[in-house]
């Protein structure tokens, strides 16, 4: 393809197993992929006469696809009309009295906070900072800007590098709205770094303006995300309270009452520790917790089923708090918890589609929710509705793609080994013929607390630019294959049980979960056993690649970002605690797992071809798995391919990347089969 670096060319062709069989010439391009509009936000003005919603797409007259962000105003009656568009708009953010929006976008030479008149449409930039700017928060009385930006460190006489302190922190910089000439105040450590993540702007204002909660971590990186505590600081006096209990317990996203008198943050199930256990880790296992802003008593609050909530933010009366949570393949859905300890948890949404939850915006005045909203058929839509009752209201109008035949969506279920019952989701082309036998394409999600949920079919598997290529269903499903899309036991979903249900069996359980789906599919006659082919990314990767060291059965893989090297993983990786925490221990107390489930330990076995794909700056599972999977195999005279995205971390983000990375997976498995 015209921009993927090649590694190599295949080091040994497989002969074709079946000269008869071969799946079909994609006959939709996969331009259609890119030819819709994404929503990026949704967010209502305080007086709700007003909604902004933030969308990107490719252009289709660029020479270079490239995502181009839009930003559209809607009365919610009306046809939305565009007021800016860039190369990237984030974070939108209504300024109080309800006449311009503030985003972040791209300054002189950093990512600024701007604003554009709803009116008039002109733009202007506010502050344009050292480095680019994270998140921000105007004060609710408009008199102030807070925002999260990187720590300057101290240059150093030096051409060495120590390692260990090579980290850059975010601080929280206040700076008077009226006075954004003058240098804006650190208000956190130096030494700390304010947790970001993608749900968390890091801080909150309190309502009457006077203080900001946030949360911080010992120091930057992913490293340290369960070391993170809150602290609320007066913004006049500077005085800094620390938040009890996060001194034992992790505390991120934290969020005001409309009354100022309570703070709701997500918190782990129980304390931290240095190499922390599945269970007492907030990316796996949460809830939320809510502490008297002048006591700093803290009290936690009954759990959502899937037991992993997100928060959204207050109610309107003080007595409820929304969050988000993933449950089974119906994606994420909105929970309402009463603040009293012994309330019923509710499940607001009921909606068959998917609520993509990193589009989800609370108004300032805690009344009406926006988010982007899609069903298997229908391209995502920009979407309002009130807290309570909740009923979908469309604000965007963007045209479905035409003459584009979309295949199908169902759930299926299946008994594993154990007679666990295991969800999926089976998609099948729109010509699909239930008296024919199909070739297989078995995607495995991330994670391995990931989920597959109920999505428009003709995308991918897609959380704002992060786009995985071996998930892009459609122009699978115009090769001719039919999709199994498992949610093995580690999945969310399903709650904390199920989520640790491969507690130290890393390739046990899960994969003997994912082959009594595929076992499941030939039983029934759907599919034909002698062609099947498997992919995934990242938990995915390493999955695909365990299973081909487990059985011949697959045809052909591919493998994205994969963690094949255990120990490696645990030594490299920007979460080294990740691997110990799934595994039960470090490597060097016992490592008897480390190596039983390492595939690159079992390449002798792999017969399948494998097509390798691998993000250039990618720091979660480090490149150097890859290269050491591929030069591993290739010294075997295996047939193996190596691609790597360039300027693409852990998942790529650029659209030109990702089109090429999906026609290689289509031309993968054209060839292999």
């Amino acid at each position: 393809m015209r921009i993927l670096a090649r590694i190599a060319i295949l080091a040994l062709f497989f002969l074709k197993i079946n000269a008869s069989f071969a799946v079909t010439t994609n006959t939709s391009s996969v331009d259609s992929i890119f030819a819709f509009s994404r929503i990026s936000q949704v967010l209502a003005a305080p007086d709700g006469k007003h909604i902004a919603f933030s969308s990107f797409t490719v252009n289709p007259n660029a020479v270079k696809k490239a995502w181009e962000y839009s930003l559209y105003l809607s009365s919610g009656k009306d046809k939305p009309y565009l007021l800016i568009k860039n190369e990237r708009i984030e974070a939108l953010s209504w300024l109080p009295d309800n006449k311009s929006i503030a985003y972040l976008a791209k300054g002189n030479n950093f990512k600024s906070i701007w604003i554009v008149d709803i009116k008039s449409k002109k733009t202007n930039k506010l502050i344009e900072f050292n480095s680019d700017i994270q998140s921000f928060k105007f004060s609710p009385n408009g008199k102030y800007i807070a925002f999260v930006a990187a720590v300057e460190k101290e240059k150093l006489n030096t051409t060495l590098i120590d390692f260990g302190q090579n980290y850059i922190n975010q601080g929280l910089y206040l700076v008077p709205a009226d006075q954004l000439y003058i240098k804006p105040i650190l208000l956190s450590s130096a030494q700390q770094s304010i947790s970001l993540g993608f749900f968390d702007k890091g801080f909150d204002w309190s309502p009457d303006s006077q203080r900001i909660a946030f949360s911080y971590q010992p120091q930057a990186g992913a490293e340290y995300a369960n070391d993170s505590k809150i602290h609320l600081i007066n913004i006049a006096t500077h005085e800094i309270k620390n938040i009890p209990y996060t001194d034992a317990h992790t505390g991120k996203q934290v969020v005001f009452s409309p009354d100022g008198k309570w703070i709701a943050f997500c918190s782990n199930v129980s304390p931290t520790k240095i190499a922390p256990e599945l269970n007492n880790n907030l990316l796996v296992n949460g809830r939320i917790c809510v502490v008297n802003a002048e006591s700093l008593n803290t009290f936690c609050l009954p759990n959502t089923p899937n037991e992993n909530p997100y928060i959204i933010g207050w109610g309107q009366h003080n007595d409820k708090i929304f969050v988000l949570d993933a449950y089974q393949t119906s994606g994420y859905q909105i929970y309402e918890l009463g603040l009293n300890q012994t309330a019923t948890v509710r499940k607001i949404s009921n909606v068959d589609g998917f609520i993509e939850p990193l589009t989800v915006s609370l108004n300032d005045v805690h009344t009406i929710l926006g988010f982007g909203y899609e069903t298997a058929s229908n391209i995502p839509q920009a979407y309002i509705s009130e807290l309570t009752p909740f009923k979908l209201t469309q604000v965007s109008d963007f045209q479905n793609i035409s003459n584009l035949q979309l295949g199908n969506t169902k759930n299926i279920s299946w008994k594993s080994f154990d007679n666990k019952i295991i969800d999926g989701l089976l998609l099948t082309p729109h010509n699909y013929d239930p008296t024919k036998k199909y070739p297989l394409l078995v995607t495995v999600h991330g994670g391995p607390y990931g989920v597959w949920s109920k999505r428009y079919i003709g995308g991918c598997d897609e959380y704002q630019e992060m786009i995985d290529p071996t998930t892009c269903w459609q122009s699978f499903l115009n090769l001719g294959f039919v999709i199994l899309e498992p949610n093995p036991r580690g999945s969310t979903g399903y709650g904390k049980a199920f989520r640790m249900a491969n507690f130290k069996d890393f390739g046990g359980g899960d994969y003997r979960d994912v082959m009594a789906g595929v076992d499941y599919l030939i039983q029934q006659n759907i599919v034909d056993s002698n062609h099947m082919a498997i992919a995934g990314w990242s938990y995915g990767g390493y999955m695909t690649t365990w299973a081909i060291s487990q059985t011949n059965r697959f045809k052909a893989a591919v493998e994205g970002a994969g963690n094949i090297d255990l120990i490696a993983y645990a030594s490299l990786s920007d979460v080294p605690w990740f691997i110990p925490m799934y595994l039960g221990a470090t490597f060097w107390n016992n490592n008897t797992l480390y190596l039983e489930r390492a595939p690159i330990l079992l390449t002798k076995n792999i017969q399948t071809p494998l097509l390798i794909m691998h993000g250039a700056n990618d720091i979660r599972d480090p490149i150097s798995l890859s290269y050491e999977l591929y030069n591993t195999l290739k010294q075997q005279n295996k047939s193996v391919k190596m691609v790597v995205l360039p300027d693409s971390e852990h998942v790529p983000t650029k659209a030109d990347v990702i089109y090429d990375g999906i026609n290689e997976v289509n031309h993968w498995l054209m060839k292999t089969f």
